[in-house]
Order: C-alpha cells, then sequence, then structure tokens
C-alpha cells in the first residue's frame, strides 16, 4: 500500500532528474505508469546537483578554487542546460526584431555575441559571488552546514522561478520542441511538492525575515521577467526558463551574501 501511494512520486523525480541532469538512471517512460508531473521535482532536482557539486568543501582549499570547482560540477551534472538556454534567450530576444525572428534565433544552434558575453558575464559573477560567501563563512561544523544549506538553496530557489514563469505565461515556439513535454501547469498539490525544500533548506540558509525578504525580491524578478516575455515573445519557452533559472542563482547568492553581511 505504501509502495502504491508514494510510487507515483518516485516515478516523477526520476523522470525529472533523468530530464534535468546527467546522470545515468534507467527509466520506463511508458506512459501507463503513474507518475506526479515532473516538472513539480525541479527544485529537488538543485538538491541533488547543489549537494554532488559541493564535494570541494571537504578539502582545504581556496574560497576562489572550491567556487569554480562547485560551479564546473554543476554545470557538468546538468549538461550546461540552462546555461545554454541563457545564452539562446540572449542572442534571440536582443538580437531578434520580432516575435518570429527572436524564436527563430533561439533555435538557432550557432552562438552569437549576445550569448558569448551573457555566460561569461553569469559565470563570472557567480564565482566572485560564491568565492565572497565562501570566504565570510567561518570554518567550522556550523560553518559547513550553513555553507551546504546556501548552496543547496542558491538551486532549489533559482528553480523556482521557472516554475512561476511557467504557470503565470503561455508556452510558444516555433515547430517541434524538446521542452514541450516538460510544460504543465502546476497544481496545488504540485506547488507544494515544488515548494517544500525551499521552506525547510531556507530556514537553514536564512532567518525568517531574510528568507521572506528574498521570497519576495524572487517574486519581484519574476514579474518583471513576465512583463519582459510578453512584450519580446508574448510568453516563454525553454530558453527563457533557463535564463530566469541563471538569473535566479545570481539573486540568491547576492541575497544571501547581504543576509550573512
Amino acid at each position: 500500500m505504501k509502495g502504491m501511494v508514494l510510487g507515483p512520486y518516485w516515478q516523477g523525480f526520476k523522470r525529472s532528474l533523468v530530464t534535468y541532469t546527467r546522470i545515468p538512471l534507467k527509466v520506463d517512460w511508458s506512459d501507463d505508469i503513474k507518475h506526479i508531473s515532473p516538472v513539480c521535482f525541479l527544485p529537488w532536482i538543485g538538491i541533488v546537483v547543489a549537494l554532488i557539486s559541493a564535494w570541494p568543501l571537504w578539502f582545504d582549499w581556496s574560497s576562489s578554487l572550491q567556487a569554480i570547482l562547485m560551479l564546473l560540477t554543476a554545470v557538468l551534472l546538468t549538461g550546461g542546460f540552462h546555461e545554454d538556454g541563457l545564452m539562446d534567450s540572449c542572442d534571440g530576444l536582443i538580437g531578434g526584431w520580432d516575435k518570429e525572428q527572436r524564436l527563430s534565433i533561439m533555435k538557432d544552434s550557432r552562438i552569437g555575441s549576445y550569448a558569448a558575453l551573457s555566460i561569461w558575464f553569469s559565470l563570472s559573477i557567480k564565482w566572485l559571488l560564491l568565492s565572497e560567501l565562501l570566504e565570510v563563512i567561518p570554518e567550522s561544523f556550523l560553518g559547513l552546514i550553513y555553507t551546504l544549506s546556501a548552496w543547496c538553496i542558491v538551486h532549489v530557489m533559482a528553480r523556482i522561478m521557472p516554475l512561476m514563469l511557467m504557470s503565470t505565461l503561455d508556452y510558444v515556439t516555433l515547430g517541434k520542441s524538446k521542452a514541450s513535454g516538460m510544460i504543465a501547469k502546476l497544481s496545488p498539490i504540485h506547488w507544494t511538492i515544488a515548494l517544500a525544500p525551499c521552506l525547510v533548506i531556507g530556514l537553514l540558509a536564512f532567518n525568517i525575515i531574510a528568507l521572506i525578504m528574498t521570497l519576495l525580491i524572487a517574486v519581484g524578478v519574476v514579474v518583471l521577467l513576465r512583463m519582459y516575455l510578453r512584450k519580446k515573445i508574448e510568453g516563454f519557452n525553454g530558453d527563457t526558463l533557463g535564463a530566469s533559472e541563471q538569473i535566479g542563482e545570481v539573486l540568491v547568492i547576492v541575497c544571501l551574501l547581504a543576509s550573512y553581511s
């Protein structure tokens, strides 16, 4: 009975893990297998990525070396899934003149100047911010717990932002899209699953006031992104969801630094 109840959740989590990471896991994709929508487990996938990529923290290395290796491991685990979305979005949204051209540019596998600039600044900013965060946290057992919680909440909260866009905008694309199969409007139970790790881990990484402020800032940024995307392409696609996740990572690290200060 217990397996029947938890089975759909486990199936949804496995499908999400295979979709959003490069972790080799055998999954039966048959439609007759009951499963919860995989997309609502995206924040949980953030925990997996964060914990695995936190391995440099166990070595007595400089904060800058730890930070760059943590970022590199996270990119390898996800296959640059979100970073690719950021680059395509910047090329299309900035370089295109109308909706159709912007969507067409996003499907182009070639990298333009806006894509190159965006990924360079994104990774550089995250490396500098994460290095600073690791530097100011004292070296102790409690410091390690805080660092792990902070790194987890970065990946959890950043992955909630695309879910918010997904639930408030229409999906738009040109032709077939690999992301279309994972697009879904979240129900209340789905939102409960998605937000649970944010609230639990958030209280370890932030105090309650800082957590509330960070969530409010994240909502404000999503509102601005929503307005921008409605103007540019009248909705969202897979690339813009990846871009919002990258923006979210930077945002949460900044909030963690402000909170700790």
